[in-house]
């Protein structure tokens, strides 16, 4: 039998002498792979991932894994028995340095897609049971995993002569003729370092950086972050989704500025400060010449971080492209569109050169292809070539065809990362293996141009529907019916099917041809098919996306209290019956709706942007009466002297009516109108006179304004009949 611990010492004497990272995987039964580690337990630097580990080893379970982000890791052994979760193992194999070894301890490779994963309890809803999730996610793993050349695979009924083994020779990375300038230690990061600096130093000019994982983009950050509280900058802001992503670069502040206290989020010293905000807070900072580091920013909405770079006089922003927690091929996409709208000097570093390892890593290449971090979208250019609106085709997937056709898996895939911020190697394994999951992808010419993610929900169980209403319980999936019982108090609605829209993306080449919309269509038509009652989506709202759903004949049903700290936006829910059944429920929901909307506009919806108003308003019905009397005050107010609180019920009133008769062109045009949304705040979100001088206008100017703006609307409601 091969001597597990000379073949180990092997691979890391070869680890070693070329600074890179290397896979062992040691595969059958769990007593007999536990004991062929054994030797490790004396390694000091040993980090053991898995429910149970030998005594005095470093332990963490899945769960707890995201804790060892920013840190460096010696050798790791991930026992895949006790759970194989795709973020967890590719975070965890992120941590690790050049000259290490990660043991995976599996299964026997041939039983392994058949063993009952501890990780198939997260990956189903009832009526589903852990043995009823799919085995499809290991299966293309240990496909993998047995191609794989620089992947040494030891399976326990394996025999060998002799105790060597032939390790696969491995690339030797080129060794950079010129060194960085401490304390950065690529040139890359060294570049990415002076270019923030030399951006800032000529104001309005983003600097972006870009790198895949172990590149040091968040040091370089804490570089720069550095740097400029030694010069002029006293308040210096640093953001990303959360404060773990952003601690690598506070350590590296803390490591260059001894001088400063350091409490988490916060570096100061003499009057300087470097602190660590959530993103929605940081656009109510305020200072003159105020500095914003964004980091992880593929993982913030495109919106949001819009708004941070209209805010702030010098920011840039740092993300990964292909990461463990989320993915930076939308923000390329996406966000570089605004950069050039609203800062063209902006400029980009690519960071490539790894910090932890070196290049031509095998364990990098091999992370690529079993988590799909490689997944790649449909070129655009070949869509647009080859675009007809008579090859459109589109059909629901049978899952099978995606571990038989792999070219399909990564187009699927890479658009679902391309068109979400926040796409992860898990979505990969809930993509295959979630039995509640449906599937519809749209073709073009042969190639995915468009998918939509469904999962099937409800009725719920009738033991749970009281516990749930009351807050006691909260089962596992089943959001909409649960929603709609516990947050919404229906407790009918609890007794419906529902099809809730996970995702759905169409490739940005394609977008404008309605293609999304067709997309609906079918889905509508086959989800009445499947028994489903209602269509349902829940997600962040914006003025595009609520303007979406709406157009394809789903209604608002729920707005929600507070803004998510990363996205800063409400959470929305929208419906479509296709059932009589559904559209009881989805009529009931909307009138109740719409009826607090009119109060919880001056409440806790006071703040909600302009353009969100008019679209939850917009041909809503339920139409307050406009009397004789009523008009009378709408044109005292506009062309007399009325005072604005004497006519102000009537001016509310007649709001809805406008909202209901303009159409989309139109109410553009009037959101444009710094008037027409000055009424909106002032009427409808009953923001004080005192909340409007804010903005440095009188009272008299103010009303000015709305009197203006109310004639104008008389106007055209009375040109256009």
């Amino acid at each position: 039998m091969l001597d597990v611990q000379a073949l180990f010492t092997q691979l890391e004497q070869e680890a070693i002498s070329k600074n890179h990272r290397r896979l062992l995987v040691l595969s059958g039964k769990k007593d007999w792979c536990r004991q062929q580690v054994q030797f490790l337990q004396v390694s000091e630097n040993l980090v053991w991932i898995g429910n149970t580990a030998p005594a005095d080893v470093r332990n963490f379970n899945n769960r707890q894994s995201y804790k060892l982000l920013g840190q460096t890791l010696g050798h790791l052994v991930y026992d895949a028995r006790d759970g194989m979760n795709p973020n967890s193992f590719g975070q965890v194999a992120g941590c690790l340095s050049g000259g290490s070894v990660l043991v995976l301890l599996c299964p026997d490779l041939d039983l392994w897609p058949e063993f009952d994963d501890p990780e198939h309890e997260h990956l189903v809803a009832y009526p589903y049971k852990p043995g009823d999730a799919g085995r499809r996610f290991i299966s293309r793993f240990v496909h993998i995993l047995e191609d794989e050349a620089y992947a040494f695979v030891l399976r326990q009924q394996q025999t060998f002569t002799g105790i060597a083994a032939e390790v696969p020779e491995v690339l030797t990375a080129l060794t950079p003729e010129i060194d960085p300038v401490l304390p950065s230690k690529t040139l890359d990061q060294q570049h990415a370092v002076e270019l923030i600096l030399s951006q800032f130093r000529r104001g309005r000019r983003p600097a972006v950086i870009t790198a895949d994982r172990g590149r040091g983009k968040s040091v370089a950050l804490g570089i720069a972050a550095a740097q400029l509280s030694g010069l002029d900058y006293e308040d210096l802001l640093i953001t990303a989704p959360e404060y773990a992503a952003a601690s690598a670069a506070f350590d590296m502040a803390h490591q260059l500025l001894p001088e400063y206290k350091y409490t988490k989020g916060c570096l100061s010293h003499k009057g300087h400060k470097i602190r660590f905000v959530e993103p929605e807070l940081a656009l109510s900072e305020v200072g003159k010449g105020q500095v914003l580091l964004v980091d992880e920013a593929a993982a913030i909405p495109v919106p949001t971080l819009t708004k941070l770079l209209q805010h702030f006089p010098r920011v840039a922003f740092s993300t990964t492209i292909h990461g463990y927690e989320g993915t930076g091929q939308g923000f390329s996409v996406r966000f570089k569109g605004v950069l050039n709208r609203e800062t063209p000097n902006w400029k980009s570093i690519h960071l490539t050169q790894p910090i932890r390892w070196s290049d031509n890593d095998p364990l990098e290449t091999l992370l690529f292809n079993l988590l799909m971090l490689n997944a790649e979208a449909v070129p655009g250019e070949k869509l647009l070539e080859t675009y007809s609106s008579d090859e459109i085709s589109i059909h629901k997937l049978d899952r099978d065809e995606l571990t038989e056709d792999y070219a399909i898996l990564d187009q699927l895939f890479g658009l679902l990362v391309l068109a979400h911020y926040r796409t992860t190697p898990g979505d990969l394994r809930v993509l295959l293996d979630s039995p509640n999951l449906h599937i519809w992808i749209l073709k073009s010419s042969g190639y995915v141009a468009g998918v939509v993610l469904v999962a099937e929900e409800g009725p719920l169980q009738e033991d749970l529907i009281e516990p749930i209403w009351a807050g006691e319980r909260r089962p596992r999936g089943h959001l909409l019916p649960q929603t709609l019982v516990n947050q919404e108090g229906y407790r009918d609605g609890a007794n419906l099917k529902y099809g809730r829209i996970m995702r759905i993306a169409i490739h940005p080449a394609l977008r404008r041809n309605n293609l999304g919309s067709q997309l609906l269509s079918v889905l509508k038509e086959q989800g009445k098919a499947l028994g489903w009652d209602c269509l349902g989506a829940s997600f962040s709202a914006s003025s595009d996306l609520l303007s979406f759903w709406q157009q394809a004949g789903f209604n608002t049903i729920r707005m929600g209290s507070s803004r998510d700290s990363v996205s800063g936006s409400h959470a929305a829910v929208v419906l479509h019956p296709l059932t009589n059944p559904g559209n009881q429920v989805a009529e009931h929901l909307r009138g109740r709706f719409l009826e607090q909307l009119n109060y919880r506009l001056s409440d806790d919806l006071d703040s909600l942007e302009p353009e969100l108003v008019c679209l939850l308003l917009q041909h809503a019905g339920h139409l307050p009466e406009l009397t004789e009397h009523d008009w009378n005050d709408l044109r005292g107010f506009a062309i007399h002297n009325r005072s604005y609180e004497n006519c102000a019920f009537a001016i509310h009133k007649f709001i809805f009516h406008v909202l209901d008769w303009v159409d989309n062109e139109t109410l553009e045009h009037f959101l444009q109108n710094s008037d027409f949304v000055l009424l909106l705040k002032r009427n409808l979100q009953q923001h004080s006179w005192e909340q409007l001088e804010d903005n440095g206008q009188g009272r008299k100017h103010l009303m000015q304004q709305l009197r203006k703006v109310i004639n104008l609307l008389l106007e055209r409601l009375q040109l256009d009949g």
